[in-house]
């Protein structure tokens, strides 16, 4: 270098102060392991190493474990190199933050020892931790946009909400990490849990939460309109319900569902760690947020269209249709687990008077009053059908005959003490009976036949009484073809 005083040997070059500091400067490392000599630049010098680090092995202790392998292997390898020369990355750890800077290091060898080993060995080092991570930023862009590719291609596919909502959690979990999730519509000023991920069968669903009138981050995600993330649940979580049996939530991750300008729910990532969730989080949940809530969207309004479909529109039980679908699902269930299956087939009794004396619209009313009075008698699980005019159908599975008819006069006592309107009250009803274990050639519309036939009989006996069905004699000696099994 022009200005450089001459020198004969490597160890020289350590006593020039002015080459020494341009070698550090510019990146460059000089080691002589002879003499255990040597400069290092000012990159490596500044994460805390020193050339004894090299001569001793003592630098693994600033590399990660499986760089500082690595390290160790690049410098040994250097004399079997037909150039010479390597190069690598390497991850430097801070011994008292723990954060991490990746180093570049090209090393070339100068002189051999006789040994094999490196004599003398030059490393031009260079910060690379901000290319690496716009790399890594690179790269989780391009799976954000890929997941978010297959996220719409995939829940386009199905409006089955069980199935969108199952797809939704797939494709968000590639993206976005949890260890829970609800889904939650928005009905009035409540949340309520429709489906639910990672948590014990049935532990959520049907929860419900309070959307206003208080100040917590699922409020916020609702008002707002955008993701909104809390990292210290137990402290800053009002009105957060923990669930018995499950690891507690501490961080938490709201992404509120935007339709047509209008808030119909939220998607809540629950994680057990706390101060998890960071600001990339919610830039990915922004991302995402307004296809999971067209999907949502369309597949709530196609399971409310099917569920309508099931329904008899006037009074709200169930229709034949749904008799044809969710009712045979019930036989087959009941069928397969070997379990008794109740049927009443109710009748109101003299309804056509009621009709010609009172008029349709009031006939109307004593139809939907007598639906409202059975569903509130009815389990959860039983099954009420508007068979046909007056006619109603009610399936009950796991009820023996005598459990039924329980029921059913349960209901015949209570029906004709219904309020239609003030002063006047429902007809009494007639109602045919029949429990039994279908076996594995049983069809439905035989268990419905009996009942229908024990409803004859409660007809035939003066109506306003319950009969169950047996095979009886009596009950085909009635000159009625119809009436034969």
């Amino acid at each position: 270098m022009e200005g450089m005083p001459p020198f004969s040997s490597v160890n020289q070059m350590f006593e020039v102060p002015r080459l020494r500091n341009i070698l550090a400067a510019y990146g460059f490392s000089l080691l002589d392991y002879r003499t255990c000599k040597g400069v290092l630049s000012d990159t490596l010098t500044a994460r805390g190493l020193s050339p004894e680090a090299f001569f001793t092995n003592s630098f693994e202790a600033h590399l990660s474990p499986e760089d500082a392998a690595k390290m160790r292997q690049s410098i040994q390898g250097l004399p079997a190199s037909p150039t010479g020369k390597t190069s690598n990355q390497f991850r430097f750890i801070n011994q008292e933050t723990g954060n991490e800077s990746w180093i570049l290091m090209d090393f070339e060898l100068f002189l051999a020892g006789e040994d094999g080993k490196p004599a003398i060995m030059l490393i031009h080092d260079q910060d690379v931790s901000e290319l690496i991570k716009a790399q890594e930023e690179i790269r989780e862009r391009l799976v954000e946009i890929e997941s978010l590719k297959d996220l719409v291609l995939s829940i386009n596919k199905s409006l089955d909400f069980n199935e969108t909502s199952r797809k939704i959690i797939e494709h968000l979990h590639r993206i976005l990490p949890f260890d829970r999730a609800t889904v939650q519509v928005l009905e009035g000023t409540n949340l309520h849990v429709i489906d639910s991920y990672g948590y014990p069968e049935d532990a959520v669903m049907g929860m419900t939460f309070p959307a206003s009138n208080i100040d917590n981050p699922a409020r916020r995600a609702i008002t707002t309109r955008r993701p909104i993330i809390c990292n210290d649940v137990e402290h800053d979580f009002d009105g957060f319900v923990q669930i018995p049996g499950v690891a507690p939530t501490r961080s938490w991750l709201g992404i509120p569902l935007v339709y047509e300008g209008k808030t119909i729910g939220m998607f809540a990532l629950d994680s057990r760690e706390q101060h998890f969730y960071k600001d990339q989080h919610t830039r990915i949940a922004s991302g995402v947020a307004d296809q999971i809530a067209m999907a949502v969207a369309h597949s709530l309004q196609h399971s409310k269209i099917k569920e309508e479909a099931l329904k008899d529109k006037l009074t709200g039980a169930a229709n034949r249709y749904g008799l044809e679908t969710v009712g045979q699902s019930m036989f087959s269930a009941v069928q397969k687990e070997e379990q008794s299956l109740g049927v009443l087939m109710l009748d109101i009794d003299h309804f056509k008077q009621v009709n010609d004396t009172w008029g349709h619209a009031y006939g109307d009313l004593v139809l939907k009053s007598l639906v409202s009075a059975v569903n509130r008698s009815l389990r959860a699980d039983d099954y009420l059908v508007r068979y046909g005019g007056e006619e109603f159908l009610i399936l009950l599975p796991k009820a023996t005959s005598r459990e039924a008819l329980v029921v059913a006069e349960r209901l015949r006592q209570a029906i004709p003490q219904v309020e239609v309107i003030p002063g006047r009250t429902c007809p009494t009803v007639s109602i045919g009976i029949f429990a039994g274990i279908p076996g594995p050639l049983d069809q439905l519309h035989e268990f419905i036949q009996k009942a229908d036939l024990g409803l004859y009989e409660a007809k035939e006996s003066g109506r306003n009484r319950c009969r169950v069905w047996r095979a009886n004699p009596e009950f085909f000696d009635k000159g009625n073809k119809n009436l034969i099994l």
